[in-house]
């Protein structure tokens, strides 16, 4: 057996005089560490990949509607910003500049009915347009004059068919699923 030839694990070529460590030929001792130091972490690698996976499949059991529907909102008000982004403010007419933080210069997906009195409108997107921080956050949304504007840009009977709509909605996690997904791909469309 010593005479025999046998291909080094780290270079490939056939070798007569060889080392064995761990039933893997080598060149010699120093190209065996070598590729020792290498290989390291490459099955501890594969371990921590299927950790994260296992990981992942387990905190997506967790999850409640609540989760699913913060998600799917986070999606929307992207989508939201990223459609409206030429607009100026739909309360203020304000098109504020990113150098003046301290006025509300970034923008917020403000809704015309909040969403907690009209929790059933939160992903319509007649009800949700590009709103200044300072009229949405500071201003309790500026509803008489967001609803000026809105009805500029939608027309009265939207904006009416927005006021009288108290017709409840339940939302799936399908459907959820579902639109974050399209809402992510859509406010990518409009980023480009």
């Amino acid at each position: 057996m010593a005479n025999s030839k046998r291909k080094c694990k780290s270079c490939g070529n056939s070798v007569r005089d060889y080392v064995v460590i761990n039933n893997s030929a080598f060149c010699s001792i120093e190209v065996a560490v070598k590729y020792a130091y290498a290989n390291k972490h490459k099955g501890k690698e594969i371990k921590a990949k299927e950790q994260r996976k296992k990981d992942s499949i387990r905190k997506e059991k967790l999850k409640t509607v609540g989760d699913y529907i913060k998600e799917a909102q986070v999606a929307v008000n992207k989508y939201i910003r990223a459609r409206d982004r030429y607009k100026p403010c739909v309360s203020c007419g304000s098109n504020p500049s990113d150098s003046d933080l301290m006025t509300g210069s970034r923008f917020d997906a403000g809704h015309y009915r909040s969403r907690g009195s009209a929790g059933h409108l939160r992903f319509n997107l007649l009800n949700i347009h590009k709103q200044c921080v300072t009229c949405n956050r500071f201003n309790s949304g500026n509803t008489v004059d967001y609803r000026i504007e809105l009805i500029k840009r939608i027309g009265l009977d939207n904006v009416e068919k927005i006021e009288t709509n108290n017709e409840p909605k339940k939302f799936t996690i399908e459907y959820l699923k579902r639109l974050k997904k399209i809402f992510n791909k859509r406010s990518r469309f409009y980023l480009r």
